[in-house]
């Protein structure tokens, strides 16, 4: 083990450096040097929304905090801004037009839009704007119909009445890749390129399904750019759901009572992050889909050190960025990771659950989508999950050769359910992680997720099927 000796006229030197900046101790910023960086806190403000707010657009985002990007951006970014006229004036005049361009320019910069537009066939793509103004994007099918309840260019609005009748679904995905490959893969018109196999879009299969099906990127992934952080923070990932959670409300007009709230639906890490934001605000959601959780509570991730030596391996290593009391550079001495095809394959397992060219297809959509890895931080708090806490019908579903979810941890994570609402766990037979992607487990999937989401009520029997 490498270990590195720290004077103590340096630990003197940065201990003055540290108490000399005031304006730490002023506001909302005495966050920063709170010690349990990891809790996840209901009331308290973000130390990471204070830190990158843009300070000149703060006042006119309160009002409206999102805005949507058409279907064109897809494939030429350069059109956009026409093609978007008639659709802004569905958003609220208080953001400001410079705010939305210079999202829409973030957005367009991914590589999911920049190299791989091609995924996103078929899709409606939007930008909803978080809490500290970075932008998020997000993912509907058939959805624009529904903007607001309106939409000028139908004739018919029978259309949007019906739409308006589904249900919407919110889906999160893991640890590594974007939602579009994850929940799209084929989808759209990509057989014009020649592709000979079905679609595996579970987008799709959702909406066929009856209900109103949208993804999201957190982060770092996809069409989503990264923050100034350069980092995938759980709690962060936490009150962009909220922000985009309330979208979707606002989009098909939910209200509180209504029984129409959207459900939930977390995959492998992604499924962690969804407890959080049950535990946190259920009252934004109507049912959580746990799928593929990756939830031990005999794991613990441990906390941050609070000091170390800014070097470049304490980066590489996962220490703390900067040392105490700066964060100027964050993220500069970061290790580039790139994803491999052979990670991109791992998750299918069982012989003949997928063909090899569906599986290679996979591959290549991640990879376009996501060639760098995302770096997660302060995983400790995920520590913070506790199914006690989960008050909200929630369907546990794995796949019963999931090697990440073994069902000795998914019995533990459905018994201890908080009570007084439905509980069901589902377990799908010859199917290893991407349950939603295989020959033998989509179709099951599906009709499990279709009919939990659509029946039962608070307050009924736990089942298992």
């Amino acid at each position: 083990m490498r270990s590195v000796s720290v004077s103590s006229s340096f630990l003197m030197h940065q201990t003055q450096r540290f108490y000399s900046n005031k304006n730490l101790f002023l506001g909302e910023n005495r966050l920063l040097l709170r010690r349990n960086i990891c809790g996840l806190t209901q009331n308290a403000p973000s130390p990471w929304a204070n830190r990158f707010r843009m300070n000149n657009q703060r006042n006119d985002r309160r009002q409206d905090r999102y805005s949507w990007i058409p279907s064109s951006l897809m494939t030429t970014t350069s059109s956009s801004s026409s093609s978007s006229s008639t659709s802004n004036t569905s958003s609220n005049n208080s953001v400001s037009s410079s705010s939305k361009e210079l999202h829409r320019e973030m957005v367009a910069q991914t590589p999911l839009f920049k190299d791989a537009s091609h995924l996103l066939n078929g899709l409606d793509t939007y930008i909803v704007e978080a809490e500290d103004g970075h932008p998020i994007s997000l993912y509907g099918i058939h959805s624009i119909s529904n903007y607001n309840g309106k939409d000028s260019s139908l004739d018919a609005n029978e259309n949007v009445k019906a739409n308006s009748k589904r249900r919407p679904i919110l889906m999160l995905h893991g640890r590594t890749w974007s939602s579009v490959p994850v929940y799209h893969l084929l989808g759209g018109n990509q057989y014009d390129r020649g592709i000979s196999h079905h679609s595996r879009s579970l987008m799709e299969a959702l909406y066929d399904a009856g209900l109103q099906p949208y993804c999201m990127d957190f982060r770092g992934f996809g069409g989503t750019p990264k923050d100034a952080t350069n980092y995938v923070i759980p709690n962060r990932c936490v009150m962009d759901i909220e922000c985009v959670l309330k979208f979707i409300g606002d989009k098909h007009n939910v209200t509180l009572d209504n029984n129409y709230l959207p459900a939930l639906m977390g995959w492998s890490q992604g499924a962690l992050v969804a407890q959080l934001l049950a535990q946190k605000s259920p009252n934004m959601i109507s049912k959580l889909i746990l799928y593929g959780s990756i939830y031990d509570p005999l794991v613990s991730y441990p906390r941050q050190p609070l000091y170390v030596n800014n070097t470049a391996d304490n980066h590489n290593n996962g220490g703390s960025v900067g040392s105490v009391g700066d964060d100027s550079d964050a993220g500069a001495t970061q290790k580039v990771i790139e994803n491999t095809f052979n990670g991109a394959i791992e998750d299918f397992t069982v012989e003949g659950s997928i063909p090899p060219a569906a599986a290679i297809e996979f591959a290549e959509a991640a990879l376009s989508s996501d060639p760098i890895k995302a770096q997660w931080h302060y995983l400790c708090q995920f520590n913070n999950c506790d199914p006690a806490r989960v008050h909200v019908p929630t369907l546990v579903v794995a796949g019963d050769q999931d090697p990440y979810a073994p069902l000795r941890v998914q019995s533990e994570l459905f018994t201890n359910l908080g009570r007084g609402a439905d509980r069901t766990w589902s377990i799908i037979s010859d199917a290893d992680h991407a349950v939603h992607l295989l020959d033998g487990g989509r179709e099951r999937f599906l009709n499990v997720v279709k009919s939990f989401v659509d029946n039962g009520k608070k307050g009924g029997k736990a089942t298992c099927m």
